[in-house]
Parts: structure tokens; sequence; C-alpha cells
């Protein structure tokens, strides 16, 4: 029997749809990005008011239960991702140097992780051990030593397969680091800018077999979203560095940008459909991606894990839990403005050094004091590095140029004791700084002043380079010692902010 001409043209177009179509299942398969940043040793639940006033959160025992969960959704399609900033900032990590973080993330099996510029504070042999004590690579393609190697071992990056996707995850750390750290612990490595390194990268993943490209950023969200404007061929950022809450993706051009808050609070989920042929994102989580991790009683937890975790903790558990002093009310830090936290650190340092001025910087305040008795842990947490403090000899002059620059400061800006600085910021830069008090008298240009800061400061930290100008200095307590010495003179503390920064129009 003869065939139409349409019948004819419709086995044609099967046939070809045949030979097209994959013979080994669908043409899609569905990933799960599990991801965290900014743990900062926080594997042990605790209160954050500003989300629960009640109810802890974080833990590696919910967290490790949430991670069980996903995987059990989507068994062969998992990733688990740490864009960086893991381990400084607990008693439990600190005085084990991250040893229980990374025991607990080599159990959680992380597929790879960031190196952030908290890694860099114990010293580069630490950062060393971190990193042979990891069964997953850490990743760094844009710091590079003496030798034009990666840091310490780190890798550019990895290809993961997962069935029949290959995924390229590249490392990147932020160049502020060479700052943001005591400079002594990075003055071999050079940090080279992102965009520089990341389109050969690409490409090399890409030539290696590569459907997808990953940048496991620990940059900052708005670093990160201009390298998606800037850089093409990158599919997803997961980041980290700015503790930034996106609880919804972001898209920017054909890149997937995401940000899972600090502290263990939230386990980013990012779910991916992707054409298997084409590495190409059909759809993904465009709401709700963060899951936030409630540690309450009636919130399950993995028993395995929370054994890693207690281990370590029963053995500093009594120290730690000794009470130092009392506040009457909640002590906060704030980032862009003065704080009750920010006033009282300072005092504490003018009161141990004889200083007439301090200077904190507010990125070294890491945690609040709730309304309470105060224990040795409130104060290793809000003060995680080991800094001293440095008192000098500078001029009226100098303060005045410190004072300037803390106006360009967006984030994070000095705290002071001592003085009382008045901003307008709407003046010309240069004269900013309408009025500068210490002692209730105009700042003295011509005047030698004695200044309290903490070591990171003085040599040069968080680009204050006026501080590594100092004349005369003389090292003191610890800023730890300094506050415990504080508290038990003034305790029960009665603190409200002071108007010792103002910004005026």
């Amino acid at each position: 029997m003869k065939k139409s001409v349409s019948q004819v043209v419709l086995c044609a177009v099967f046939v070809m749809l045949c030979i097209a179509a994959p013979c080994h299942g669908a043409a899609t398969a569905r990933l799960t990005v599990m991801h965290v940043n900014d743990l900062h040793g926080h594997i042990l639940p605790y209160v954050e008011k500003s989300i629960d006033p009640e109810s802890p959160m974080s833990g590696g025992g919910r967290l490790a239960k949430m991670i069980q969960e996903e995987r059990d959704r989507n068994p062969e399609g998992c990733l688990l991702l740490a864009a960086g900033d893991m381990f400084q900032g607990t008693p439990i990590s600190n005085v084990f140097h991250g040893k229980p973080v990374i025991e607990l993330m080599n159990y959680l099996k992380f597929d790879a992780m960031s190196i952030g510029n908290h890694e860099f504070d114990w010293g580069m042999k630490a950062l060393e051990n971190l990193q042979n004590a990891a069964d997953f690579p850490f990743l760094c393609a844009n710091v590079r030593d003496r030798r034009g190697e990666c840091v310490q071992g780190a890798r550019p990056y990895v290809v993961l397969k997962r069935g029949r996707l290959k995924i390229a995850v590249i490392g990147l750390t932020t160049p502020e680091t060479k700052y943001t750290t005591k400079p002594a612990n990075v003055a071999e490595l050079d940090f080279q800018e992102p965009e520089t390194v990341l389109p050969r990268l690409i490409a090399e993943a890409r030539k290696n077999g590569a459907k997808l490209v990953f940048v496991l950023s620990h940059l900052g969200m708005p670093e990160d979203m201009e390298l998606a404007r800037r850089v093409p061929g990158i599919d997803v950022i997961v980041g980290g560095h700015t503790h930034t809450v996106a609880k919804d993706p972001v898209r920017v051009g054909k890149t997937i940008v995401v940000q899972a808050g600090y502290y263990g609070l939230y386990l980013g989920v990012l779910d991916l459909k992707v054409d298997v042929r084409t590495g190409r994102i059909v759809d993904y989580t465009a709401e709700r991606e963060l899951k936030p991790v409630k540690a309450g009683p009636s919130d399950p937890t993995n028993k395995d894990a929370e054994r890693i975790v207690g281990n370590y903790h029963e053995k500093i558990r009594a120290e730690f839990a000794k009470v130092v002093g009392e506040t009457q009310g909640d002590l906060v830090r704030h980032a862009a403005e003065e704080s009750v936290l920010g006033d009282l650190v300072t005092d504490a340092m003018l009161e141990v050094s004889g200083a007439e001025v301090a200077f904190e910087n507010g990125g070294g305040l890491r945690a609040d004091i709730p309304k309470g008795p105060i224990t040795l842990e409130h104060v290793y947490t809000l003060l995680p590095f080991d800094n001293s403090i440095v008192a000098m000899d500078m001029s009226g002059e100098q303060i005045m140029e410190v004072l300037e620059q803390n106006a360009d400061l967006e984030h994070k800006i000095l705290q002071v004791g001592g003085l009382r600085v008045e901003y307008n910021l709407g003046l010309p830069q240069g004269a900013r700084v309408v009025k500068a008090l210490i002692g209730g008298e105009q700042v003295a240009p011509q005047r030698i002043y004695r200044v309290a800061v903490n070591d990171f400061l003085a040599a040069g930290g968080d680009q204050f380079t006026t501080f590594s100008k100092g004349r005369n200095p003389g090292y003191g307590d610890s800023m730890k010692e300094a506050l415990l010495k504080y508290l038990k003179k003034h305790s029960p503390l009665n603190r409200t902010i002071e108007n010792r920064i103002l910004f005026v129009r």
C-alpha cells in the first residue's frame, strides 16, 4: 500500500527525533546545590535575637540533619559547597584551630570549599594543617605565592560529576584579604583581581568537558553581581563574605547568584533543572532558596554530628561557662554607626592602656551579648581574634586624617573612645569632620596624643595606614584581657549610646 506524502514526512520526522534523543533516560537532570558560608565556627546552637528571641538556631546537629534530608530527596544529584570563613569565630573552633569544624565538614562530605579572608587569621601553617585534615579540596584561583603557585596547595578549581553532568567549581578569595587580615600573615602572597583569572579557567574547564561552571566565591554579594555582569560563561555564583541573607536567588544576565547569610543560620538549597546535552539551566529555585536552621527541642538532629560537636564542647564547657560579668541590657554592635559594644570595648582599651583616645575596627566585634550574666564564651565570641592593644603617640593632624578616612566607610566604621566626632557627609572630602573633641576640647593639629588601637590597626589593617606611622608604640594586654578586667570592675553594666559619633546635615 502506498503512503501519502504527509505520512512519509511524519515518518522522517519521527526517525530524526529518535536519532537526536538520548537513548538512556530524560534529556534533563536535577541538581541540588546545598551551600553555607561564613560559619565562623558556629557549630553549637545559639539564640539570634534578630531572627527568633527565644528559640535557638544553627548548630552542627541540626544542619547535618537538613543536609541528610536533601540528599535523601536527590541521592544522585547533590552538591555541598562552602564559600569560606568557616573556622575563626567561636571558642569551640578557635581553641582547637578549626579542627572541630573540619571534622564535621568531613562527616558531612563537603565537595569543596573556597578560602575566605579569615582562613589566614591563624597564619599559613594553621591553614596548611586545615587543608591536610580536610577530605575535600580547598579552592582559590586568584591567590598565588612567590613561586606563582596556588596558596598552600589549594586548587584553582575542581570538576565534579553528577550523573552525566560535569560541573566545574572555581574558587575565589577577596583581594581585600591583603588588608583585612594581619599584613604579616599574607605578606608573601599575591592577590589577583578575579576577572583577570576567570576567563582562562572557564575556557579550560569547558574544554575539559564541564557542562556547568560554578564560581565558589568569597568576594561579597555586590562583587559577585558585578563579576556576573563582566565575565561571561558563569552559570552559578555561590557566594560569601558579606553575610548577605539572600532569601531569593539573584539573576544577573544568565548567571544565578546566591549567598546563605552567616553563622550557620541558613542552609542554601538551590535546585537546578539542567539540559544534560547543552548544560543550559532550564529551571531553578527562584524563591525561598534559604532554609532556616531552626534548632529548637522539636527540630530533629543528626546524632552522629551532635557527638562530634559534643566531644569538643565537653572539653571547654566548664571553662567558658564561667560568669565574668553582667549586663542589665543587650549589648549590640552596629556596623555603620556608633554602638553600645563599640563604646564598651574602647572604654576598656582606654582603662588598661592609660591612653587618651581609643579606636577599634568595627569588623573586630563579632557577636552581640544578651542581657544577663556575661560568660567567658560571650567575651571570646565577641573578640575572637588574638589581638593585643598597642598604645602610640599620634599628632592631632594624624587623628583628623583617620577620622576623615572613617567617613569613607559605608560599613564597619571605627568605634571610638575618649573622643566625640561630628560628620557632615554632605561636605566635600577633606572637610567632612566638622567637630572632633578630646577631653572636651577641639583636636589640636600639632598636639601629640596617646592613642590605643589593636595590633591589627597598628599595622595598617583595613587600609588605615596612618596608624602604622604612630610613634613610641607600647604593647599591652590582649583585647580579651582588657575587656575581662573592665567587666570585673564595672559590672553590672548599664550602657547606652553616648553620641560619640554623630552624623549631621
